[in-house]
């Protein structure tokens, strides 16, 4: 059974054309499948999201929602944002390939949403800033606790 999300066809027609216009756009950033995987991006936020995924197996849902808006945004084509976000999430989150994941990666792209002011990359798919975390969430707390859950691993693993 294919759940919902588990291809870019399940998005609606109005979010697939625009992707697609979109998928030649310049990004400013571009990371590997191992520089995501081992959060080191530009981003402390996002590394903070990926980091809480590999070492408890869970994320904060709006962290998680950043997470997935930052990968369409940091890759070459909506094709491969999707596939590196599931293999990330299939690979480290406790829900990996739950339908529940699956119709998370398809807001990301547009499901069960609405067009937006238009804008490069993401087209008229909703986009997500730092600043709008910064307003809606205390990011500066659940960075410093991610870094210290890292920091006390870390000293486990040496002693």
């Amino acid at each position: 059974m294919i759940a919902l999300g588990d291809q870019l066809e399940a998005l609606p027609d109005w979010a697939l054309h625009t992707l697609s216009e979109h998928a030649s756009d310049e990004r400013h950033h571009t990371y590997s499948a191992a520089e995501l995987e081992e959060a080191r991006t530009h981003d402390a936020y996002w590394n903070a999201a990926q980091m809480e995924m590999v070492l408890t197996g869970k994320m904060h849902n709006y962290m998680r929602m950043y997470w997935g808006k930052k990968i369409i945004e940091w890759t070459e084509a909506p094709s491969d944002a999707h596939a590196l976000m599931a293999w990330l999430n299939n690979r480290y989150e406790l829900d990996g390939r739950d339908p529940n994941s699956w119709g998370g990666f398809a807001w990301c792209f547009g499901k069960h949403d609405q067009p937006f002011k238009e804008r490069a990359i993401f087209g008229k798919v909703r986009w997500m800033s730092c600043t709008g975390l910064e307003r809606n969430f205390d990011i500066d707390a659940y960075v410093r606790k991610i870094d210290q859950m890292s920091d006390e691993i870390d000293l486990e693993a040496q002693g």
